[in-house]
């Protein structure tokens, strides 16, 4: 307890694999003293070797009372083991009284919300349950749908061995052997399958955690377990066996001497089983449907992501951080700022050259700024952006009114303040932003800053940035002089725009070690990329509903096709009667397609019925799209019918070309 108290010894926990990997396990390590960011922390201990939480680290510091702004509890997270004998309602009441309590003391804002209780398990896992499941389910019905294919093509198979099972029982064989021996021919074949995904499995696992843009909540790697794997192929397997084997147990209903009699021509498949074969494939395109319109409503979300106002132009534009270690004075960090800003700028094919402490959409960083004269209106997370005078430029940030921070906005000079498109809605609505003042680190009247900012003029509005999320509204935002802030002390980004950024790296790279060699450059990147690395999510998520509804689409329109050409086969005998009594090839052709049409429109029937139903579950994936968007529902279905009718087409091509002399020769 004393480690946390102002003044108190600087201790450190490290971590158990840094202790490993950096002490190499040296007990003497304890006791000893480590600089971090220039201030010496003894090691008063190490993490256990198993011990793993969401936020890892490499070490563990108290966390101390400050007089700062954090000491109000807002961004502070804490966690408690509840007794057993403690329940919901009890911890509810508790929190409420302690909170109650704690703006009654003064230490606390005057607006604290209170203290709200929630599962750890389900602050680790919840950002990821909802992906994780929606893509469990997605699997299922890509089983499912494999399944159903399988069936379908047992049924067509039984089908056409129906002689053979007739002849068989003929002989004296029973029906319970008939069942075991196909059982035994679909067992291998699923076996095969089986062995065959496992091995794709353990090729494509490690690959697929690569790719994926979220953290999985665990403190293990993960891979390819006996658990997972017993689950996979035993449910794999369990299905598959049933779904194959409830065609089979039609071969008891074989009317023995029917079947011999029927000529070569038929296949003697009745019309049961073929309904059969029908609601199969109907079962298909419906959830082929459900998957076709999630992917196209998370497309459109990727669309919508993509196309939202930025406040900002990335094209062009090279960035890059400068860590906060080599510059502890502020004036010399200043120094470093300013000489190499000149450098820059002076480089051929820059055009422009900035600083700011945050670059757009890598993060947030704010504190309270108050309205001179309208308390009411403070806001407490004001976005807050030390700038250099080139950022606007090299960013191309547009000024609406006023002007942009300038070379004579310096420490000697009055204190000014930017301020964005959100800040002068909420503060003047109808009035002049420019007539007012803004001070930062003020809220309900108490300064945050002790005493080191005054009242700021407020001499420009710029277009709002996005600043953290695409996908959220612009934060309030304020820019200040690099210059006039002398208490920012962290490290900054560099913004450089140019002609050409092939190349542009090392040559920036060059130049910061002429200035000072032992100065880090960390994070350069171009600014699309940064654009783009804020939609990796979106774009996963878009991308893997849309392989997976490709998937599905294919063995739908595989299902139609299977059963068209099966029912063509069985009816070669019909067809060539019709030609024979003058039937042309576009009527043939016809009820070939209608047929066809008719499972595909029940089928997205069914499948827009469970889709309106399912689609809610994505809504927090979606922005700027409703889950029932009857555009996406509109472009399925003509995709749906446009692969229905392509795999119809040839199964009634076949049938238009039909011998009337071979189909009744054997009548």
């Amino acid at each position: 307890e004393a480690d946390t108290h102002p003044g108190g010894p600087q201790s450190i926990i490290l971590a158990n694999e840094l202790w490993r990997r950096v002490f190499a396990a040296d007990p003497s390590a304890l006791g000893r003293t480590v600089t971090i960011d220039n201030a010496p922390f003894r090691i008063a201990g190490v993490a256990a070797a198993g011990f793993w939480f969401p936020t890892s680290a490499d070490a563990y510091v108290p966390i101390r009372i400050t007089g700062n702004l954090g000491d109000l509890g807002t961004n502070t997270m804490m966690i408690g083991r509840v007794r057993q004998d403690f329940g919901p309602q009890a911890l509810k009441s508790s929190l409420a009284a302690t909170a109650a309590a704690f703006r009654q003391s003064g230490k606390g804002a005057r607006n604290h919300a209170g203290l709200q209780a929630f599962s750890l398990q389900d602050s680790i896992v919840g950002d990821v349950r909802l992906k994780l499941l929606l893509l469990f389910g997605v699997v299922a019905a890509m089983l499912l749908i494999a399944c159903l294919n399988l069936a379908g093509l047992l049924l067509a198979r039984l089908a056409a061995r129906q002689r053979e099972v007739a002849v068989r029982l003929a002989l004296g064989s029973g029906a319970a052997r008939l069942v075991a021996q196909f059982a035994v021919e679909n067992a291998l074949l699923i076996a095969a399958g089986c062995a065959a995904g496992v091995v794709l499995a353990r090729w494509l696992l490690q690959g697929l955690v690569a790719v994926v843009p979220f953290g999985l909540p665990s403190s293990q790697p993960i891979r390819l377990d006996w658990e997972t794997l017993a689950f996979a192929v035993g449910l794999a397997a369990v299905m598959a066996l049933a779904f194959s084997l409830a065609p089979l147990f039609t071969a008891r209903r074989i009317a023995v001497y029917e079947a011999l009699k029927a000529g070569r021509g038929s296949s003697g498949a009745g019309p049961a089983r073929l309904a059969t074969r029908g609601i199969l494939v109907v079962s298909e395109v419906a959830l082929s449907a459900v998957l076709l319109v999630s992917a196209v409503l998370l497309m459109q979300s990727l669309y919508r992501l993509n196309s939202e106002p930025l406040g900002f132009s990335p094209r062009g534009v090279l960035a890059f951080s400068t860590p906060r270690e080599r510059y502890r004075n502020p004036a010399a960090q200043r120094a470093f700022q300013e000489q190499l800003l000149t450098r820059l700028e002076g480089l051929p094919g820059i055009s422009a050259a900035g600083v700011v402490d945050h670059l757009p959409l890598t993060g947030h960083a704010n504190l309270p700024t108050a309205l001179v004269g309208h308390p009411d209106l403070d806001i407490g997370g004001m976005e807050i952006r030390t700038v250099s005078p080139g950022f606007f430029t090299a960013l191309r940030i547009p000024l609406l009114r006023g002007r942009a921070i300038q070379a004579s906005d310096t420490a000697g000079s009055a204190p000014v303040i930017v301020v964005n498109e959100a800040v002068a809605r909420r503060w003047w609505p109808q009035g002049n932003a420019l007539d007012g003042l803004a001070n930062v680190g003020r809220f309900h009247g108490r300064d945050f800053t002790d005493g080191a900012e005054a009242p700021r003029q407020v001499v420009g509005v710029v277009a709002d940035v996005k600043t953290e999320f695409l996908n959220a509204p612009a934060r309030p935002t304020v820019y200040l002089p690099i210059a006039q802030t002398p208490w920012m002390d962290g490290g900054v980004s560099w913004v450089v725009r140019a002609d050409r950024l092939d190349g542009l790296g090392d040559r920036l790279r060059a130049v910061v070690a002429e200035i000072d060699g032992r100065q880090r450059v960390t994070g350069m990147r171009e600014m699309p990329d940064i654009v783009s690395a804020t939609t990796r999510d979106s774009r996963f998520d878009a991308w893997l509903f849309g392989l997976f509804a490709v998937l599905a689409l294919a063995l739908a329109a595989l299902g139609i096709y299977g059963l068209l050409a099966f029912s063509v086969a069985r009816r070669t005998n019909e067809f060539g009667i019709r030609m024979a009594l003058g039937a042309n090839r576009g009527s043939v052709l016809r009820i070939v397609l209608r047929q066809g049409v008719m499972f595909i429109g029940i089928g997205l029937a069914l499948g827009f019925a469970a889709a309106y139903a399912a689609t809610r579950f994505l809504a927090s994936l979606l922005y700027g799209v409703k889950p029932h968007d009857p555009v996406s529902f509109a472009a399925v279905a003509l995709v749906l019918f446009a692969a229905g009718l392509a795999a119809s087409y040839l199964p009634a091509r076949r049938a238009t070309r039909v011998d009337p002399m071979t189909a009744l020769r054997y009548e």
